[in-house]
């Protein structure tokens, strides 16, 4: 286990420098880190293959709590709701700068 974190916070590091540096794109950056965590931390220090699957958590998708949550729930993994949120946000307001609506406030 002590290797794994060693790993993860050596990838952070290592992803936060080539941020800061702006050498290579910041999402390619993230991507490659996030694939390097996935593969050397959960796939190679703690072979389990079962946490890779609970931290991606895509089952979430496909339950009906996911799309009307009326409760607040604990939640493990990635909170895809909010990915989703931010994602329609950002399309939302790419879509106004377009029509010029910025231009116009």
């Amino acid at each position: 286990m002590l290797a794994a974190q060693v790993f993860a916070v050596a990838i952070f590091i290592g992803m936060f420098i080539m941020i800061v540096l702006d050498k290579i794109e910041r999402h390619y950056v993230t991507l490659g880190s996030g694939i390097l965590t996935l593969v050397i931390v959960f796939g190679i220090c703690m072979r389990d293959g079962s946490a890779i699957v609970n931290t991606l958590a895509f089952k979430q998708f496909f339950t009906k709590d996911f799309w009307y949550q009326v409760t607040e729930s604990e939640s493990s993994g990635i909170n895809w709701a909010t990915i989703l949120f931010i994602a329609g946000m950002m399309l939302m307001v790419e879509g106004m700068a377009k029509a010029g609506f910025f231009r116009w406030l």
